[in-house]
């Protein structure tokens, strides 16, 4: 079947039907690899790590205060005038051990010093008052952090504690980025013909890969020449896991990427039903996953931000991430093509204690002001309206989602 006509008689999935189409298509082969604890944080645990110490070993205090022995208190609160450190009672410091026959402790607070003798103030409620018993804090064999989890900060610091000098991780993916086409030329270069345009989506793409823990190679520019992309995609499906390729289903005339991947490989998705953003793919070279993305950076942003991130968290197991949501009052008209839906980048502020959006153009303004002022999302079906005044749900991009007051 001809391109054309599966774009018009095709299946073009919604944002969402995309996200769980890539899952349910790509076979992930992970790998798992070692990494001490200064490299742990953000990593996802390939197995359940277990303690490899108690903590603590002996009964320790749980604040500040003075150790004693309770069977001293069972008549009330005796004359402690005589009392003698070491004796009678221990300073007991938080943390540390309280030995025996030590075996409560009292509050630093509640208790007084007048003239070098100890008064109490407050009689223990029961023995073992503020003490950790013996593996209170990390037990025998306990799991500290679960199999498939992401190892946070404080888990760092735990394991640490449990006597963990190394975790065994998910592997990072490893992924390709083949940007195509003769019209452009490498950011890094100093000067660069009128006639061309700067590839900065690779170093967009890096940047996304970095958080979500995968590892990017970017290929040099491929021309718009067929034996070349074949060598480029051969060569990435050999040392990646995932391909990406700056070439969707775009309709200019020298876009042969498409076209050799239907020819030497299956395509899977020629274009999705949501903009910006159309003209992604899917595809399948020699088994490997490939995900066309837009060329115009608006359109790459959003590939990376919905679909890659989709993939990036079936492959470490993770739930997809639920959206951070807020009702809006909008601030414009609008109406969604009848072909596909749009996903409406906005400003989101509050004023007068409701929030409010406005929807910004990204053709209408320049690529610096529309990353600086668009916070959240805002998802139409295709065909549906909205007037000024409507109330509606919008999505907050995470890094972003501060709202400010606007007068």
């Amino acid at each position: 079947m001809a391109y054309r006509e599966y774009i018009e008689k095709g299946y073009m999935p919604s944002r969402e039907m995309m996200k769980k189409f890539l899952i349910e298509q790509i076979e992930f082969k992970r790998k798992t690899e070692t990494v001490d604890l200064y490299n742990a944080v953000d990593r996802v645990s390939a197995e359940d790590v277990k303690a490899k110490v108690v903590l603590p070993k002996l009964p320790v205090s749980k604040m500040d205060g003075i150790g004693v022995c309770f069977s001293d208190f069972e008549s009330g609160i005796p004359n402690t005038e005589n009392w003698q450190e070491g004796k009678e009672y221990i300073f007991a410091n938080t943390g540390c051990v309280v030995p025996e026959p030590y075996d409560t402790v009292i509050l630093i607070e509640d208790v007084r010093f007048i003239e070098g003798k100890l008064k109490i103030l407050a009689k223990p409620e029961k023995k073992g008052q503020l003490i950790d018993p013996p593996g209170s804090l990390i037990g025998e064999n306990e799991i500290l952090v679960n199999k498939y989890a992401k190892i946070t900060a404080p888990q760092v610091g735990l394991l640490a504690s449990g006597g963990i000098k190394e975790v065994k991780v998910i592997a990072r993916p490893k992924i390709v980025f083949i940007p195509t086409g003769d019209e452009l030329v490498s950011w890094q270069n100093d000067d660069y013909p009128i006639d061309k345009n700067i590839e900065s989506n690779s170093m967009m793409l890096y940047a996304f890969c970095q958080q979500y823990q995968a590892d990017l190679t970017i290929f040099p520019i491929i021309p718009d020449d067929k034996v070349k992309l074949k060598e480029a995609l051969t060569k990435a499906s050999d040392m990646a896991d995932i391909v990406l390729i700056n070439a969707g289903s775009s309709k200019g005339t020298k876009d042969f990427t498409l076209d050799l991947l239907e020819t030497e490989g299956e395509v899977l998705v020629y274009e999705l039903g949501c903009r910006p953003g159309k003209h992604s793919s899917f595809s399948k070279f020699r088994q490997k996953p490939v995900l066309g993305i837009a060329g115009p950076p608006n359109g790459a942003e959003l590939a990376m931000r919905f679909y890659l991130k989709a993939i990036m968290q079936a492959y470490y197991h993770q739930k997809l991430s639920s959206l951070e949501t807020i009702d809006v009052i909008v601030d414009f008209d609008f109406t969604a093509p009848k072909n596909a839906d749009f996903c409406l980048q906005v400003h989101i502020f509050k004023q007068n204690d409701e929030y409010h959006a406005q929807m910004i153009n990204p053709k209408g303004v320049t690529r610096a002001t529309l990353l600086q002022k668009y916070n959240g999302f805002i998802y139409r079906l295709k065909g549906t309206s909205l007037k000024t005044g409507d109330e509606v749900t919008a999505e907050l991009i995470v890094e972003r989602k501060e709202i400010k007051t606007e007068n």
